[in-house]
């Protein structure tokens, strides 16, 4: 794929490589077995001749109907009978024995399942020197050519005039496609959408280029057969392992895009891309082979055991190589799988975690297959190499690919994953807005239209990345069936012949699916509050504290409510998912649901402190009592309500602290933030002061400040005089207040002191000092005998009892 599809000069020479490829090891692994055949003098004698019955049986295992009749045509009367008394022996009923359990079981059928592997074993251990030898005189016999008499030559040589001529047809058809690809490789590429048709487009006259390989391929060979119909079937096969090579690399190069970045949706670079498509190419190349030469000895009545030997050397061949593909690429890998989860949707850390995951697994998938595999074949068990590398490729590479493509068409990001950032974005619209404005309101006006545009597009981003959590979720469920349906597992059926498998598929289902009906849930309802939380902050004025007393300003009650009702929620599906997964799992959760009442009965008596706490903090959000930013007052503490949880409250004092205090201890409640607030200031005048004329400039500062546009909507009251409230021995106590909204008083107040201060000065009216009037004795009254120094010590005195009297 070139600039977004494939050049046709190009194509020949990789697959004129790969069918030499292909030629020279077919020619290697023929004339290996044309050696080995001419070592060993003599053909084979009357089948079974010579062997035990055991091996007999064993050797008719694999055969068709027609070969066992022609098998049985060849055997004396004595082994007949003896073959015949060796079925009725193996298939009659075993004694009734004592019922036992089902470990012991389990383990009986464990160590009865490895008595047959060893003895598998070892069989197909004595046929390894002979299994070259009978796959060499099966293909001679099969095909009918002399290997040592140029009949490997022969083979070789007719392969490659069928290669030659599906080439042919392959180039005509890519002439013919090639305006196709080129309007295509004009196409935009600007979303998702955009590159996957581009690249199913490719994909397409790919395949169309493949189907004209094989119809000139097999048009060539029906041209030259002579009706020898295993000639047909090594012909045929030769051409489903090249289709299957080159099928998958086209897979491959559709997938990574390797030579068109502007087509590759997966998050790889070109030299990853270019690895993968390489290391992809060799190992479909080598499976294809292994699989060929195994598939024709098994269907050409090779030897059992030979062929045993043939099939568990092919397996650990293909294992090593896919196993030496992963470890060599595994950099690649783990950046691939890092780069589709992204940090839009998880944390930095956790899609580390997931790449070196991503790569465990699947070198654990390898082993396990080859395990299964080499244990199917030594118990003559069924399984599928094909179906074993199809569910290889559908979780560790279509998944991927998958959730990549459906998660940038379902719910983009933006460029690279782009998050919006916190506050206020000024983009063009804002300039637009502004222009060249002077005007303050205009310029906040737009600040605050920026401000919510930017909101909107934080909002939207975080639903998108919700949305794609749920479209990776679904798309794992979707891929883990997937997955099941190709290694022929039955998900929906009582019986299965995997039981092992088929419990793994339907957990990890269940699982997924738990998961993501939880995680859909929880993301929707936490999307709806935070919503809910952002209109309800949106509704509030702006903070004006000036730093002169507590912030007063409190919350609405859906602002205090809705954060424990998110946690509560959150803990209420954790534990519903988790007792849904457990009952998956197959674990009865009916006890686990008992004992947890038990557990939470004692708990509740032995804890009544924290149940009381519990039960108080729900009659107080009940009462409405408090709210998150009401100032409160609770006993000997106050402050700002910052945050709730299950059993207590903070807290934010005047200076700074932070109080936790727990609901039961709480007691009577002072809010200072609900509603309004009414603040009384006292001034002390002479005695000689014009108490009517105080009162008239009160109201004159009460009327001033109302028509403040700054201050004047803060009033519910103006200010207003009180009169005299009280006398002392020096002064008047003029008394004036005013009511306010919540945290409005103390900007209010710094202002009627102001106010009242120029007002006195600007009326001669002086605000009287705090005096005690202390009457001492002439000096000629004392006796001579009196101590002078009790003058100082009487003002002393007199001074004590003034600040007593102010503080």
């Amino acid at each position: 794929m070139t600039g977004g599809g494939c050049r046709v000069g190009h194509w020949p020479l990789r697959a004129s490589r790969m069918v030499i490829a292909l030629a020279v090891i077919v020619s290697v692994m023929l004339a290996c077995a044309d050696v080995r055949a001419q070592s060993h003098t003599g053909a084979v004698g009357e089948a079974g001749a010579g062997s035990d019955v055991a091996a007999l049986a064993e050797q008719m295992g694999p055969l068709s109907a027609e070969e066992r009749a022609a098998l049985l045509a060849r055997v004396t009367d004595a082994q007949a009978r003896e073959l015949l008394i060796h079925y009725l022996t193996r298939d009659a009923p075993a004694a009734a024995q004592a019922p036992v359990s089902t470990s012991a079981s389990v383990i009986a059928r464990v160590k009865a399942m490895a008595g047959q592997v060893g003895e598998s074993l070892r069989r197909v251990a004595a046929a390894a020197p002979d299994a070259m030898v009978a796959y060499g005189r099966v293909l001679q016999e099969r095909l009918d050519v002399t290997f040592g008499a140029g009949g490997g030559l022969l083979i070789v040589g007719s392969l490659l005039l069928l290669c030659v001529a599906g080439a042919l047809t392959e180039w005509l058809a890519r002439r013919a496609l090639e305006p196709i690809l080129r309007a295509n490789r004009q196409g935009p590429c600007a979303t998702a959408r955009d590159q996957f048709l581009r690249t199913v487009i490719w994909l397409v006259a790919e395949l169309v280029a493949l189907l004209a390989f094989a119809g000139g391929y097999v048009a060539a060979f029906v041209a030259a057969w002579h009706g020898n119909p295993a000639r047909r079937d090594f012909v045929l096969a030769v051409l489903v392992a090249i289709l299957i090579t080159r099928v998958a690399v086209a897979l491959t190069r559709f997938v990574f895009a390797p030579k068109s970045p502007d087509w590759r949706l997966m998050p790889v670079d070109d030299e990853a891309a270019a690895h993968f498509v390489r290391g992809a190419r060799q190992l479909a190349v080598f499976g294809s082979l292994l699989l060929l030469g195994s598939m024709f000895g098994h269907a050409w009545g090779m030897g059992h055991d030979e062929w045993r030997f043939v099939a568990l050397v092919s397996g650990l061949l293909f294992a090593a190589a896919a196993l030496a593909f992963l470890l060599s690429f595994q950099r690649h890998a783990r950046r691939a799988v890092e780069a589709a989860l992204g940090s839009e949707t998880v944390p930095r850390w956790a899609g580390g975690v997931a790449g070196w995951f991503w790569h465990l697994l699947a070198v654990l998938y390898v082993i396990a297959a080859f395990l299964i595999g080499s244990v199917s074949v030594l118990l003559d068990q069924p399984f599928d190499p094909v179906a074993a590398v199809l569910g290889f490729v559908v979780l560790f590479v279509l998944y991927p690919y998958l959730n990549t493509l459906f998660g940038r068409m379902i719910a983009p990001l933006g460029p690279a994953g782009e998050v919006a950032a916190p506050g206020p974005t000024y983009d063009a619209q804002f300039m637009a807005e502004i222009g060249e404005s002077e005007d303050e309101g205009a310029i906040n006006a737009a600040i605050s239209s920026a401000a919510l545009r930017a909101a909107d597009r934080r909002s939207l981003q975080a639903d998108r990345r919700v949305l794609r959590r749920i479209v990776a979720i679904a798309t794992f469920v979707a891929c883990v069936l997937l997955f099941g349906v190709v290694i022929g597992v039955d998900l929906f059926g009582d019986t299965s012949a995997h039981p092992v498998a088929s419990f793994l598929i339907r957990v990890l289902v269940d699982v997924g699916l738990v998961g993501l009906v939880a995680y859909a849930v929880w993301s929707f309802a936490s999307a709806w509050i935070d919503r809910k939380l952002a209109e309800e902050h949106a509704k509030m004025p702006p903070e004006e504290h000036d730093d002169i007393g507590p912030a007063m300003q409190g919350g609405t009650r859906l602002q205090t409510v809705l954060p424990l009702i998110r946690k509560t929620l959150a803990v209420t599906i954790l534990l519903l998912a988790l007792l849904v997964s457990l009952d998956a799992l197959g674990v009865n959760i009916v006890p686990l649901i008992a004992g947890a009442g038990v557990i939470g009965l004692a708990i509740g008596f032995g804890s009544q402190t924290l149940v009381k706490d519990i039960i108080s903090g729900l009659f107080f959000l009940m009462d409405d009592a408090f709210r998150i930013g009401e100032y409160i007052e609770s006993g000997n503490v106050s402050g700002t309500v910052e945050r709730f949880n299950l059993r207590s409250l903070s807290l934010r004092g005047y200076l700074g602290a932070v109080y936790t205090v727990p609901y039961g201890a709480i007691g009577a409640v002072t809010n200072y933030s609900r509603d309004w607030v009414i603040m009384k200031l006292r001034f002390r005048v002479p005695y000689d002061t014009d108490l009517d004329k105080v009162r008239k400039i009160f109201k004159k500062i009460g009327q001033e400040m109302l028509e403040d546009p700054e201050l004047g909507p803060n009033f519910l009251q103006p200010f207003k005089s009180q009169g005299v409230v009280k006398m002392d021995d020096s002064a008047f106590i003029v008394s004036g207040k005013f009511m306010t909204k919540p945290n409005k008083q103390w900007a209010v107040r710094k202002a009627v002191y102001e106010k009242v201060q120029r007002a006195f000065r600007e009326n001669g009216i002086a605000f009287a000092p705090k005096r005690v009037i202390v009457e001492v004795p002439a000096e000629n009254h004392f006796e001579e005998d009196d101590d002078l120094p009790r003058k100082p010590a009487l003002t002393g005195g007199a001074a004590t009892a003034v600040v007593a009297e102010g503080g």
